[in-house]
């Protein structure tokens, strides 16, 4: 059956055709996987940028503010 198959290469094409139909099929759901890995990881990291600039925005506005009160008061006391 295996010679009369060999013998058949067409038949034989075929078979390894659909096989790398499969594997091709497999290999581009393994690489959207990596990816979408990939770019969770990138988008939880971004997220936690984000949030630190926030905080960190937070804390200058803060000190601007602190800032502005100090010159404020200096103003005043250089007036007097």
């Amino acid at each position: 059956d295996l010679y009369d198959m060999c013998l058949n290469v067409e038949g034989v094409m075929n078979m390894f055709s659909k096989e790398l139909q499969i594997l091709d099929r497999n290999t581009v759901k393994y690489m959207i996987d990596e990816m979408q890995e990939k770019l969770d990881s990138t988008q939880e990291k971004l997220e936690s940028t984000e949030e630190k600039l926030d905080m960190a925005n937070s804390a200058i506005s803060d000190k601007d503010k602190e800032i502005a009160a100090l010159k404020e008061e200096l103003d005043k006391l250089k007036n007097r």
